[in-house]
């Protein structure tokens, strides 16, 4: 008697060998997407170059790796919600393996593809043998493999060996050509070879036709590789992830363990009644997923030569699902194929790079890859319950084009677009205050006749990176860079410079000798500031808590060094007691109220003055205090946003450091300028960088009390309705 659960196991790994609807349409998508960014005025000439091309494949390269693993752990219904994490634990280890241990770079990458594999076998343990959900266990690992790799790295950047650069090199063009000419000769082979072994079989043989396409197909691809690699050479990150992929697709279409993925996510129970170990598979495919982890790991930290374990893969795991997603995979499982992510993620990274060619806001692209990710779902949904037509899901599939092909065409409808003379690269516009710096940047831009571009990373390193590749393919001249890491962002300097552009570090330093000019506040004179002003306040007696930004950001670090400094001679005779020190992520002010209710709750309920590196701790601060109903705690913050400078003035908060934000971003955009006009800015003398001497502008700080706030209302840095608190003269 035929089991019909059987005969459905057996039918899903033949379903998983055809390129569905999906992968069809998400292709068409993305050639729409490219010929629709080769004719916008805005990216005309510039899209379809070798480099840009080159830039986009190097992008995507990580997001690719992983989404691959993601594949085949969605396929079995699994996830992996530990993989920005993991990319960030082995990026530490590869780096504590050649700084610590001294390895070379060979050994480093075969140890941290272990701790890969090591991290996919706990997973695989726990999912497979011991029934936990994966979101349960993936979570708890998203949690603690960060919390690894910031312990281990004592939460500072880590620097790879000289000889880990080989990892971000490129192959000569001879390899390129012989790689492409060898992998073109497999695959025609490949084809042949099946339709042989089909005939012989028995089975319905491929047509003719079918068999031309199919080679025709690959001649095509080939040509496409080498066209853009084949007079430069193919980047080691794209043959990596173009290695993973095929490999990837073999798996999946030619092995035992694909067909096995494929019948354990179409029912689990029946692949178990038809002799498949499914814990066996499970635990396979979570060692593959962290062995790729960890080569994502390798690749980002290759590609910016440190690691940062704060925000090396931050939410990597997201973009993946939504990589693999968009490519057709099903989210319950059993249905989809790797080429479908291959188009997925190169649908994802064009999205990113022609948005940041056409220089839309990076919060703005969060929505749309949101938005498109929903659409995938939708269509997944519609086709798995055979409710629409091919039309229909035709029109779903080409929405994502429209916002971009109005928002090009508008911008550019009479003329070609200008190419920008300065890109002005922020670590994010997420907060109150870099809006400041973008409005008075342009603002001073536009006054001195320089065309300029924005870009926001989103406090991500990777992401930097990619749009400082962005900015020069656009021509930009001067790099007006706030890193997001410091110590990583001396590729940003090596990379511009190659391409003949001039760096300006602002804000926050680039730890490179080769640095053009450096352009900020005086951030340890704020430290300094607060801490005078907190000894004034006690007395130089009492219990004092430091929120210190993120580790690692050399603006925190100066900003804490002010606070050290001033505090010493009264730690040393015990009259302060410092009872918590602590840095915190994206410098976040929920974070700070914890730290200060922690520190609270230490002491008895008793602190004497919280001295913060920026105003939204400084929020956070007041909060916990308030909640404590304390009185007379003296809090400082720095930045002056309007809320902490009605704090000032309605006596919720003692001071606050004005760094006022029109000179820093004006005077950048002159020292950009001078740059381009051959002219050297004017400088405040040098300041020491890996071991050379950078030019330096810095703008001085002053502090916020109720007595001078009224006069941030006269020069418009605040406006009169954003601090009621402030009157003519001081506080009510």
């Amino acid at each position: 008697m035929t089991n019909p659960k059987l005969e459905r196991v057996a039918e899903r790994p033949a379903a998983g060998r055809k390129l569905d609807i999906n992968t069809w349409a998400m292709g068409g998508v993305l050639v729409a997407m490219w010929a629709l960014l080769a004719l916008l005025p805005a990216t005309r000439g510039m899209f379809l170059t070798q480099g840009n091309v080159t830039n986009l494949l190097s992008q995507c390269s990580v997001l690719l790796v992983v989404s691959i693993g993601m594949t085949f752990v969605i396929l079995i219904r699994g996830i992996d919600l530990s993989v920005g994490a993991g990319v960030a634990l082995t990026g530490v280890v590869a780096a504590l393996a050649q700084d610590r241990l001294g390895l070379s770079a060979p050994w480093a990458i075969l140890i941290t593809l272990a701790a890969g594999a090591a991290i996919g076998a706990w997973h695989g343990f726990w999912v497979g043998w011991l029934g936990i959900p994966a979101f349960i266990v993936t979570l708890a690992g998203f949690k603690a493999y960060r919390g690894g790799a910031l312990v281990a790295s004592d939460a500072t950047s880590l620097q790879m060996g000289d000889d880990f650069a080989c990892i971000n090199g490129t192959i000569p063009v001879a390899a390129t050509w012989t790689i492409v000419l060898v992998v073109l000769a497999i695959g025609v082979v490949t084809v042949w070879n099946e339709a042989r072994r089909r005939e012989a079989a028995g089975l319905p043989g491929l047509t003719t036709t079918t068999v031309a396409l199919r080679i025709a197909g690959q001649v095509l691809l080939a040509g496409a590789v080498l066209a853009v690699f084949g007079s430069r050479g193919v980047p080691v990150p794209v043959l990596i992830a173009g290695s993973v992929a095929v490999a990837g697709v073999f798996a999946l279409r030619r092995t035992r363990l694909g067909r096995e993925v494929y019948a354990i996510g179409g029912n689990p129970e029946a692949a178990r009644l038809s002799g498949i170990d499914v814990k066996r598979v499970t635990m396979i495919v979570y060692i593959v997923m962290g062995v790729l982890t960890a080569l994502a790991g390798l690749l980002a930290a290759g590609r910016i030569n440190s690691v940062t374990a704060s925000n090396q893969g931050y939410l990597l795991e997201l973009d993946a699902v939504t990589a693999v997603v968009i490519g057709g995979t099903s989210i319950a499982g059993g249905r989809g194929t790797v080429t479908g992510t291959v188009l997925g993620t190169l649908v994802f990274a064009t999205l990113a790079n022609g948005m940041s060619l056409l220089g839309i806001d990076s919060n703005w692209q969060l929505i749309f890859t949101g938005g498109i990710l929903l659409l995938a779902v939708l269509i997944d949904v519609v086709l798995k319950g055979r409710k629409s037509n091919k039309l229909v899901l035709g029109l779903l599939f080409a929405l994502p084009l429209i916002p971009m092909a109005v928002i090009g065409f508008g911008r550019n409808a009479k003329s070609e677009a200008k190419r920008p003379d300065v890109a002005f690269l922020l670590a994010t516009l997420q907060e109150e205050r870099y809006q400041k710096d973008l409005k008075y940047f342009d603002l001073r831009a536009a006054e001195l006749g320089l065309v300029s571009a924005t870009f926001s990373a989103d406090n991500d390193g990777a992401k930097q990176l990619s749009q400082v590749e962005d900015a020069l393919t656009l021509g930009a001249k001067v790099l007006v860079i706030q890193p997001t890491d410091s110590k990583a962002a001396a590729t940003y300097v090596q990379l511009a410079h190659r391409r003949g552009a001039k760096v300006v570090a602002y804000d926050r330093s680039i730890v490179s000798r080769e640095l053009d000019y450096y352009v900020s506040h005086d951030s340890y004179r704020v430290g300094v500031l607060q801490a005078e002003a907190a000894i004034r306040h006690t007395g130089g007696k009492g219990k004092f808590v430091l929120l210190s930004g993120q580790a690692g950001h050399s603006v925190a670090a100066e900003i804490t060094r002010g606070y050290r400094d001033t505090l010493a001679p009264f730690v040393a005779r015990a009259d302060i007691d410092i009872v918590m020190e602590q840095s915190h992520s994206a410098w976040s002010a929920e974070q700070a109220l914890r730290t200060v209710e922690d520190a609270l709750t230490r002491t008895g309920g008793r602190v004497d003055a919280i001295l913060a590196n920026n105003s939204g701790m400084a929020r956070g601060a007041v909060k916990a205090i308030e909640n404590a109903r304390l009185e007379h705690v003296f809090i400082a913050g720095a930045d002056a946003d309007a809320a902490n400078v009605n704090f000032v003035c309605s006596g919720q908060q003692t001071i606050e450091i004005l760094k006022d934000i029109q000179p820093l971003a004006a005077t950048a955009a002159e020292v950009a300028k001078a740059i381009l006009s051959g002219t050297p800015a004017n400088t405040a003398g040098t300041i020491a960088l890996d071991g050379g001497q950078v030019p330096v502008v810095a703008v001085r700080v002053e502090v916020i009390t109720p007595a001078n706030a009224k006069s941030l209302v006269d020069s418009g840095f605040v406006s009169a309705s954003e601090v009621p608190a402030c009157k003519q003269g001081g506080a009510q």
